[in-house]
């Protein structure tokens, strides 16, 4: 149970110097935050020169603690993408008692930062480095191969991964390093190697009708473009056989509305046959690096050993598991009813203040958690999982051990839920609000689940309901992102927005029209 004095204490500044981090139109940027006070949180310093430039000016002292979010634009092809990284500074010349009054604040400030792409744990300034910072962002978002510099490059190939270390354009040769696996040989593109790169170009187009190819081995070294198609993407799996080695890579759409364009999604699916010699197949291990180059980004990868391990059905139902659109995309018949978030009217508040026999709801091994009104509850998740109802959010509250009470439940998106949350409460309260997410022209529906709990609950009531969080958690879900406050002030519709995108990779797509 967290005491008052274990609470950390964020000034109105230090969320406006984080929201102005976020909105801002700078390539780099950093913000750090540190302490005025035991349990009061400061804004150090702000700056557009990147982490470099933070460290050189002295800002991660050897015996301060430090929070810094670092705002970083990378290059997937032709479009920029912006991601965050959140350092947390704990050095080595901290006090102990101080540190483990800090290690209490690490869910707080987190919580604060949110949403980011990387967290990092530093404790030394050569944790520091920006290139490292740089590469694990890049990992994260799948951009690696955009974001590192030729060193890092040079120390991948150290490490027996397959880079391309020297091109002749006219030959479409590549010096390929397999060191300490086999030795050095040449992987190169057929004479025709150029087809393998505009079909890959055609594939990514909006503008050419080609859904698919596939890539075989020639010989031992050499790439060859084996078909390709303008057919769906189940031909590409029908031409696959269990005696060759395959690189397929295709587009499919997930199918909406007539009125609206599809959501494209790519995959690369690798083929490698069982009955390979083992020699042969180490060798192509050596390969991937310089394989997957070619066809980098896509969505999804499928690795099979028979034809008979992949289908359309396979690559549509995993790449929906993915991107969070499984049984969750809108139909014709709830697009009327399924807005954006806050642009709902209806609100439907519980009448009466009496207090029903409690009945309860299945949970985990945590213990019985118990409503009020079981079916009451039970027919308010009902409309706001319903593609058909106009329900977009409902609210509930843990009032004693193991009893929870309905609220509330409405159509007008956050800007009714954060009307029926209350920061002053002696209760804890629990949301879920209904949200569209827009991806490319198609939409998709999210989950968001809240958790609110003031400051001025009782410690034993939130002992109660930490005890019971399994339980509770999992009557809620699935849910796609969530979020834990003390205050529903402390959040915007704009911040629900940006995490929702984040979650999934859709955060430049996230519909505008949000209610404030």
């Amino acid at each position: 149970i967290m005491s008052k004095r274990d609470q950390v204490k964020a000034p109105p500044e230090v969320k406006t110097a984080i929201e102005g981090l976020r909105a801002s139109e700078e390539p780099y940027k950093y913000l750090v935050v540190g302490y005025s006070s035991k349990n009061t949180l400061c804004v150090v310093a702000e700056g557009t020169g990147g982490l470099g430039e933070a460290k050189e000016a002295g800002l991660f002292p050897n015996d301060k603690a430090r929070y810094a979010l670092l705002r970083a634009a990378h290059k997937v092809e032709m479009a920029r993408t912006v991601k965050f990284a959140f350092v947390d500074w704990t050095p080595t010349g901290v006090k102990p008692l101080r540190r483990g009054l800090l290690s209490t604040h690490k869910g707080q400030v987190q919580a604060l930062f949110q949403p980011y792409h990387v967290w990092l744990q530093c404790s030394h300034e050569k944790e520091l480095d920006p290139k490292t910072i740089s590469a694990k962002i890049g990992f994260s978002s799948g951009t690696a191969n955009y974001t590192m510099s030729a060193e890092e490059k040079k120390n991948r190939t150290e490490h027996k991964t397959v880079k391309v270390v020297k091109s002749d354009k006219k030959t479409n040769t590549f010096q390929v390093n397999t060191t300490g696996i086999t030795k050095t040989r040449k992987l190169k593109l057929e004479r025709g190697g150029d087809d393998i790169l505009q079909a890959v170009k055609s594939v990514r187009s909006d503008l050419d009708p080609l859904q698919w190819l596939l890539v075989t081995y020639k010989d031992h070294n050499t790439l060859q473009l084996e078909a390709k198609d303008e057919g769906d993407v189940q031909e590409m799996c029908d031409k696959l056989t269990d005696d060759q080695v395959y690189y397929g890579f295709f587009r499919v759409e997930e199918n909406f509305d007539d009125k609206v364009k599809n959501t494209v999604k790519f995959g690369f699916v690798t083929l490698i046959c069982d009955n390979l010699s083992p020699i042969f197949k180490g060798k192509l291990s050596t390969h991937r690096g310089f394989v997957t180059g070619l066809f980098e980004p896509f969505h999804e990868e499928f690795k099979i050993s028979a034809k008979s391990d992949i289908s359309e059905e396979i690559i549509r139902g995993t790449i929906r598991k993915t991107m969070f659109t499984d049984n969750t995309i809108l139909q014709k018949s709830a697009l009327p009813s399924s807005k954006p978030i806050g642009t709902q009217k209806k609100l439907t508040e519980k009448k009466g203040g009496s207090i029903k026999p409690a009945v309860p709801i299945k949970a985990g091994r945590t213990g019985k958690v118990k409503f009020t009104d079981a079916a009451e509850f039970k027919g308010m998740m009902t409309a706001i999982r319903s593609d058909t109802d106009p329900t977009t959010w409902l609210a509930v509250k843990y009032i004693k051990k193991g009893v929870m009470e309905t609220m509330g439940s409405g159509e007008g998106g956050w800007k009714e839920l954060s009307s029926m949350l209350d920061a002053k409460a002696n209760y804890i309260q629990f949301g879920l609000l209904r949200v569209v997410d827009q991806i490319d022209n198609s939409a998709t529906v999210k989950f968001v689940y809240f958790k609110i709990q003031p400051v001025g609950v009782s410690p034993m009531l939130k002992g109660f309901c930490n005890t019971q969080k399994g339980a509770i958690d999992g009557m809620f879900m699935p849910y796609h992102v969530d979020f834990f406050r003390n205050d529903p002030a402390e959040l915007t519709a704009e911040m629900i927005k940006d995490k929702v995108g984040s979650a999934s990779g859709s955060k430049s797509h996230v519909k505008d029209k949000v209610e404030k």
